[in-house]
């Protein structure tokens, strides 16, 4: 976030740096710092309903949002974007702006969203990026991670429960007890689990972009 800054005058006093909108250029090479993914901006509406649903829920129907997002770099932008002198306005300028829009890193080959969209309209704009800006497609990544995520919830859920019958015989029996100390290997063992499926969503998730292409 953008904030007025204090500038030394050269006469013992300070002067405050009004705020002011970025040149679209500038705008987006500070949105991205040097991050060269396709780009997933949103901005917060105060007179919307449903526009951060698409994207920041996780819900049975949206998780396909969530993983694709993994291969974005991802902003949301306050509802003062839409001022006049908001540092990033020119991202949402024009009578009628978008709600979110989808880009290259430099705000190239952009389409711009209402955030009245299906899932399956947003998906499509979300996979057309994708199949430019990587060298592969996600398809095949993508089923792994719904595979790690459906492992990654049963085992979350075992670890809650063991939890749960953890301290009841810790309770009943005391910390020192072989059932307390039966069920402390056991979950050892689960969060060891489940860190592995952390790490190997990670290693599935490691699409190359184009962008990192050796030249012949």
């Amino acid at each position: 976030m953008f904030t007025p800054e204090a500038k030394d005058t050269g006469d013992g006093s300070a002067s405050i740096e009004a705020r002011r909108a970025l040149p679209v250029e500038e705008a987006f090479a500070i949105l991205t710092g040097g991050d060269r993914r396709p780009l997933l901006v949103l901005r917060e509406c105060l007179t919307c309903t449903g526009t951060d649903d698409a994207l920041l829920t996780r819900q049975t129907d949206n998780e396909k949002t969530m993983l694709y997002s993994r291969w974005f770099h991802c902003v949301k932008l306050p509802p003062d974007v839409l001022e006049a002198d908001h540092p990033f306005h020119a991202l949402f300028g024009g009578d009628d702006p978008g709600h979110l829009f989808v880009s290259r890193w430099n705000g190239t080959d952009r389409r711009d969203l209402n955030g009245q969209q299906s899932r399956t309209e947003l998906w499509d704009v979300l996979e057309e990026r994708l199949a430019h800006d990587y060298r592969s497609k996600p398809d095949k990544p993508l089923k792994e991670l719904f595979r790690i995520l459906d492992g990654y919830d049963l085992v979350d859920t075992r670890i809650a429960e063991l939890e749960s019958r953890m301290d009841e015989a810790i309770e009943e029996e005391g910390p020192d007890s072989s059932k307390a100390a039966r069920l402390r290997k056991e979950l050892i063992d689960l969060r060891a689990e489940l860190s592995d499926l952390r790490e190997k969503a990670v290693r599935v998730s490691d699409l190359k972009l184009n962008s990192e292409r050796k030249p012949k």
